[in-house]
């Protein structure tokens, strides 16, 4: 499967135009890119990739390889990280968006011990603990529209207000757990031309002397005194699940943060690649499906 995916990763956004440029030493970004990808394919660290006697036989014969310091120079560079999300967007492209989304956290945990200055203590379900947390905007077809990661501690719907703002949410109705529940949050949907539906972390509490949202209140109502549309939201709530459950179960999945995987840059790099690798998997499931 992974080699499946490597050969079709590379065919369909690198191939021949990743080779050029690859003269005394220089290399394309295509190259740089998909060394990196292959490591993360393997969840192994970037010297691991870099060492041509870790690559399959195909590869060998048609991609040059940099050095380590070579490798790990260009990635820091702009261009080489808007080509892991281009590839992404591409993928996420051929899925057409739906006018139900989802906001959720999912919590990425480092040892408690860690010396990761960008690595906080937060709240996760039971517990505390320390690491990083992966935001992210769902749409219902299971593709991840746009996230962010941040330490541990940080808002989930302060992150989210951040998120909405970079997506059209015109008719979209978005759904999240009693975490969103912000005045602020229903504003900056409401302000991108979509519907805020998320349960007071406290239901049948007083609203104290605040001014309220009216998508807020409208909420309120809907989810407090209809059993049903509670039942409902539950139900439709389970796609975002789903999608975490796929990203972390596949064979290239997202795994816990590999111990070479640290600061908050190389944590970002990590989960754009492992998005993407989710993307294309979505992207050849489909084209396979559609050719049996």
């Amino acid at each position: 499967m992974d080699d499946e995916l490597l050969r079709f990763l590379y065919h369909r956004w690198f191939g021949l135009a990743s080779r050029r440029g690859c003269r005394r030493g220089k290399f394309s970004d295509g190259v740089i890119v998909l060394i990196y990808l292959l490591g993360v394919l393997h969840d192994r660290s970037p010297r691991w990739a870099a060492n041509r006697h870790n690559w399959p036989l195909w590869l060998r014969r048609v991609l040059p390889s940099p050095s380590y310091s070579q490798l790990m120079r260009r990635l820091k560079t702009t261009s080489a990280r808007q080509l892991i999300d281009q590839i992404s967007a591409d993928c996420r492209q051929r899925f057409p968006p739906s006018q139900l989304k989802f906001c959720d956290g999912k919590p990425l945990v480092v040892g408690g011990f860690s010396k990761d200055p960008d690595a906080r203590w937060g709240k996760v379900p039971d517990t505390w603990a320390k690491g990083y947390k992966l935001h992210a905007l769902v749409d219902s077809t299971g593709v991840i529209e746009t996230f962010e990661v941040t330490a541990l501690d940080a808002g989930e719907s302060t992150v989210a207000c951040r998120l909405v703002r970079q997506t059209n949410l015109h008719a979209v109705v978005i759904r999240t757990d009693a975490n969103y529940d912000s005045n602020r949050f229903y504003a900056a949907v409401r302000q991108r031309g979509g519907r805020l539906i998320a349960p007071r972390r406290k239901p049948g509490r007083g609203l104290g002397h605040h001014r309220q949202h009216p998508d807020r209140l409208r909420a309120i109502a809907e989810l407090e005194h209809n059993a049903l549309a509670m039942k409902t939201h539950r139900r439709l709530r389970v796609a975002v699940e789903q999608c975490f459950a796929h990203l972390t179960n596949l064979p290239f999945g997202l795994s816990p943060l590999p111990n070479f995987v640290r600061r908050l840059t190389r944590v970002r790099l990590w989960l754009s690649a492992k998005i993407a690798l989710y993307h294309v998997h979505l992207n050849f499931s489909q084209l396979k499906a559609q050719a049996a």
